[in-house]
């Protein structure tokens, strides 16, 4: 008979974000590992958002019947929402987790869920509830949907990051459009309450002002097939216009206010500054600099 108590370990354990391309793999490598602090009372402000915390001690399956084995524990001898502040200063980044990446460099220690069946059940729910996994295609989303060991931990992903480049609009749309059991966006991530989209096809128009190119990009019908299609599916939509500016525009947004060349005070449009409600989503322009990708 088998062991009851046998498992396989998350897909981010198990493949520990293990292959992507070239270019995203040489990404995760340079970028900054996430600090930690030592203290706990900083813990639950790592979060995206602060009400992933509750929700995980909520809807964590209860531990009250514990096995000979982990009862005497000392870690199972705390309140359970302290256990799980110790999980979530283990098990998450405040950075999206683009998956899937050759190296891993947010600090996780997902090896935590191979311990014991108890803390497994505990802590693969802050794996899941508290990280925003970010995606470059859709196919890796599927795949990752359909790689879990435990496939109803793809509805405890409450918010993902998509990264769309106007040439692969029609590969998500398909993703969003379809209800198929196989392969979907509604099938594959049925908890998701927020999505991210950081959407790159903008150009920058030196002879028109923000307004005037904010106005433009809101009109590329690619990016209107994309709100149409993927506000359908999730509750709360930020899209994200991934931008390069030139240095000029880009310092003067940053500063906020600039002076037009009569010397009026001149503030950048609001697109470029908080997240306006259009279309049925919110919509911001980010900037990207020189080096920067989506």
């Amino acid at each position: 008979m088998a062991d009851p108590y046998q498992w396989r370990e998350s897909v981010l354990s198990t493949r520990s974000l293990s292959y992507v391309s070239t270019l995203d793999a040489l990404e995760a490598a340079v970028r900054p590992s996430t600090l930690r602090k030592n203290t706990l009372t900083s813990i639950s402000s790592s979060y995206a958002d602060e009400d992933d915390f509750h929700d995980a001690l909520t809807q964590v399956p209860s531990t009250d019947n514990l096995p000979p084995s982990v009862s005497s524990s000392p870690l199972f001898r705390l309140p359970r929402d302290l256990r799980l502040q110790i999980y979530s200063y283990l098990l998450t980044s405040s950075q999206n987790i683009l998956w899937p990446v050759e190296y891993q460099s947010h600090n996780l220690s997902p090896q935590l869920l191979r311990t014991c069946r108890s803390i497994y059940e505990e802590a693969a729910h802050v794996l899941y509830q508290t990280n925003t996994l970010a995606f470059a295609h859709p196919s890796d989303a599927n795949m990752f949907a359909h790689a879990l060991s435990n496939r109803s931990f793809a509805s405890l992903i409450p918010h993902v990051t998509l990264r769309i480049r106007s040439n692969d609009t029609r590969l998500w749309t398909a993703w969003f459009n379809t209800k198929a059991q196989e392969r979907s966006l509604v099938y594959d991530l049925p908890g998701l309450r927020q999505l991210t989209i950081r959407y790159r096809g903008p150009r920058w128009q030196p002879s028109l002002n923000e307004k005037a190119n904010a106005d433009l990009w809101l009109k590329d019908p690619k990016l209107q097939e994309i709100i149409l299609s993927v506000r359908k599916c999730v509750g709360e939509v930020r899209l994200l216009l991934c931008v390069r500016l030139p240095d000029e525009v880009a310092d003067e947004i940053a500063r906020g206010l600039g002076q037009s060349e009569e010397g009026e005070e001149r503030i950048p449009h609001v697109m470029f500054r908080r997240w306006v409600w259009l279309n049925g989503c919110h919509i911001r322009v980010e900037p990207l600099g020189k080096d920067d990708d989506v």
